[in-house]
Formats: C-alpha cells, sequence, structure tokens
C-alpha cells in the first residue's frame, strides 16, 4: 500500500473508523450480549495477530475490529463466545494471516469465518438488524468513499446485479433481502480494498457478481435469510477477483498495443 498521508496504518484506521456506526447498532440494538460477542472477537483476533507479528513479523492491521463488528453483526445468534472465537480464528488464520497478513490475502478474514459458522451451524440464523443498520453502512459507505478506499465502481455494480435479478426473479425476493445484512456486507465485505479488483471494468463486473450472487442465492438457493446469502456471495465473488483482474489488465493492454500500432 502507498506511503504519504494515505500509508497502510492510514487506511487501516480508516477502516476501523468505517466499523464504528456498525458497533454502535450492535450495542444499542442487542445490549451486553453484542459487547460480549464483539469483545470476544477482538481479543482473540488481537491475540492471533500478536503471535503472528512476533514469530513471523506481521504487521498489525485493522482485521480484529472488522472481525469483531461483522461477526457480531452477521453472525448467527445465540452462539457463545467460545464459538465466536474459534470462528475468527479460523478466518483470520487461514483466510488471512498464513497469506502473510492483511494486504496480502485473496479471500477476507470475515467471510471466511462468517461462512464457517453458519456451515457449522446450519440452523443459525442471523440478528436480522433492519433500517439502523443500513443508515450506520451507508454512515461507513460515505466515509470509505469520501477517503476513496471504497470503490464507487464496486458498490454501483453490486445495486445494479441486486436490482437485476431482483427483478427477474419477481417481487417476493425483496422480502427476503431486507435488512442491514445486505448494506453492511456490501460496504465492508464485498468492497474490501485488498480482496476486490482494482481496475475499473473489473471492478464493475465484480460488484455486478456479487449483487447477482446475493440475490441468487438468497431466492434461487433458498438460503435463509440475508446475512446468510451475502456471506456465501460475497466470498465466492472474491474467489473470482483475481481472474476478473487479470481479464481487465489483458483488455487494456489490448487497447493499448492497438493504439501504437
Amino acid at each position: 500500500m502507498g506511503g504519504g498521508l494515505w500509508s497502510r496504518d492510514m487506511i487501516g484506521w480508516v477502516l476501523v473508523a468505517a466499523c464504528l456506526p456498525p458497533a454502535a447498532v450492535v450495542v444499542v440494538e442487542q445490549g451486553a450480549e453484542g459487547v460480549v460477542r464483539m469483545g470476544a472477537v477482538l481479543a482473540v483476533s488481537a491475540a492471533w495477530e500478536a503471535l503472528f507479528r512476533a514469530l513471523r513479523g506481521i504487521a498489525l492491521s485493522p482485521t480484529p475490529v472488522l472481525l469483531a463488528v461483522t461477526l457480531a453483526a452477521l453472525a448467527p445468534v445465540g452462539l457463545s463466545p467460545v464459538q465466536l472465537a474459534l470462528g475468527a480464528s479460523f478466518g483470520l488464520v487461514l483466510g488471512e494471516l498464513v497469506f502473510g497478513g492483511w494486504g496480502r490475502n485473496v479471500v477476507g478474514a470475515a467471510p471466511v469465518a462468517l461462512a464457517m459458522l453458519y456451515l457449522s451451524h446450519p440452523a443459525g440464523i442471523g440478528p436480522g438488524s433492519e433500517l439502523t443498520m443500513i443508515l450506520a453502512a451507508g454512515a461507513s459507505g460515505l466515509l470509505l468513499l469520501a477517503t476513496g478506499i471504497l470503490s464507487l465502481a464496486i458498490v454501483a455494480g453490486a445495486g445494479l446485479g441486486l436490482w437485476a435479478v431482483m427483478l427477474l426473479l419477481g417481487a417476493p425476493l425483496e422480502s427476503s433481502l431486507s435488512g442491514g445484512a445486505v448494506a453492511l456486507g456490501l460496504v465492508l465485505l464485498l468492497a474490501d480494498p485488498v480482496t476486490a479488483p482494482t481496475t475499473g471494468p473489473a471492478r464493475v463486473l465484480y460488484g455486478l457478481l456479487g449483487g447477482a450472487l446475493i440475490a441468487l442465492l438468497a431466492g434461487v438457493a433458498g438460503l435463509a435469510g440475508a446475512e446468510r446469502a451475502t456471506i456465501f456471495a460475497v466470498l465466492l465473488a472474491q474467489v473470482f477477483s483475481p481472474a476478473l483482474d487479470y481479464a481487465g489488465l489483458a483488455l487494456w493492454r489490448m487497447a493499448r498495443d492497438r493504439r501504437h500500432v
């Protein structure tokens, strides 16, 4: 990541600030349980980062805060702090730290952790936050857009993909995607600056893919709840992100070569 003002640490602090509005919603809506959920995930994630920093020199990152907020907001209700800590450990270690830390990972630690928790508890349902989480995700998105960390192309593509598939499948899907889970997933997970593509066309396609997958998983695959559909859609889209970037760069090289013929 670049030097100067927008250094790796500065980007990390902005991402931490973007997590504050959703964290406030978790505290207000879930009370002491939400504080315990976030605290357990934050503590174990920070411990893993400290261990890998001591053993392998991996720099600290905003991932523990992101994990704490997203797991508290999107993980199945009723899970104990120990279960959440195990899920966070799985996502952080296997999704990020083994690749060399934040900035070198292929998929995000939070989607990996959440996917593992939902696979381990197939009957689990998410907290189901509504308007307050949508507003919180909007505030986070505005901050990240203003600082250039969030790509407008990804958000616009995701919205278009969601709308197109919802229109194709019909009105009943609208109730399946109500709540703040989709908004939070798009802002903090799908548009993650590390795992998202870097080229313009790839970002649009990536957003379209993510939004379409959310609607398809909620409607066609029948995944119960917006949280579950969003998490698995984000994880699938992140897997395809490098291929989309490669295709975007290939098209750019072709266009450049034609201009210089």
